[in-house]
């Protein structure tokens, strides 16, 4: 969260600065400035910070642990923004991202570790334009996360499988132009997913539920 605020500041103060001449008096937006709107195609990447919530309740004995992983992610985003009039947009989105995140526990008898997988998002955002470089939105969006899991034991017996999971995320960030098409962007995003039974992961008798705190930088192109 500090990262993102830090970016996000530095990227006010470069925008806000060509607005204003050396007396201080507001200068008129250039004819040539950057471009907000259209399709889009971007890549990004930042830190990832995955939290999961295991449930063990077998009948008899119920177990609850939470833990996290602080790891990388990365992807690729197309979109498409409308203009609403001179200073507002809004646009759809959509993404593909893979994360290094991944957790391992292990007891006398067996280890047993989870993974992150793919990530699918679709989602709809609101930008405000500040001056003639940068654009400040907020972020909805529907998001279908994999996690992976296995189980090894000292029998031999080896389990591996996977869960698609659906999900919502709520998210914010600035776009600052560094040409009239191509920019730069800070932001943050939260996402949560619904929980379910982790037997087809190799957990008998255990609830998993997780969630992801992101902070990303990314570099796209409008057309």
């Amino acid at each position: 969260m500090k990262m993102f605020l830090l970016a996000t500041g530095a990227l006010l103060v470069a925008s806000a600065a060509p607005a204003f001449a050396q007396d201080g008096t507001a200068t008129a937006a250039p004819s040539d400035s950057a471009t907000f709107t259209g399709p889009r195609a971007e890549i990004f990447g930042g830190w990832d910070r995955v939290g999961t919530r295991e449930r063990f309740d077998d009948g008899t004995t119920r177990v609850t642990n939470h833990d996290h992983k602080t790891a990388w992610t990365g992807g690729g985003l197309v979109g498409y923004d409308y203009p609403i009039g001179d200073k507002m947009t809004v646009g759809v989105l959509g993404s593909y991202a893979v994360s290094t995140a991944k957790t391992c526990a292990d007891d006398a008898t067996s280890i047993a570790c989870l993974k992150a997988g793919r990530e699918i998002e679709g989602g709809a955002r609101v930008g405000y334009r500040l001056g003639a470089k940068s654009l400040v939105y907020v972020k909805g969006a529907y998001v279908n996360g994999q996690i992976r899991g296995t189980v090894a034991d000292d029998a031999g017996d080896y389990v591996r499988g996977h869960a698609n999971r659906d999900g919502w995320r709520a998210g914010a960030g600035v776009e600052y132009a560094v040409t009239k098409h191509a920019y730069v962007k800070a932001e943050y995003d939260y996402t949560r997913f619904k929980s379910f039974d982790a037997q087809d992961l190799g957990f008998a008798d255990t609830s998993l539920r997780y969630d992801r705190n992101q902070v990303l930088a990314g570099f796209g192109v409008h057309f």
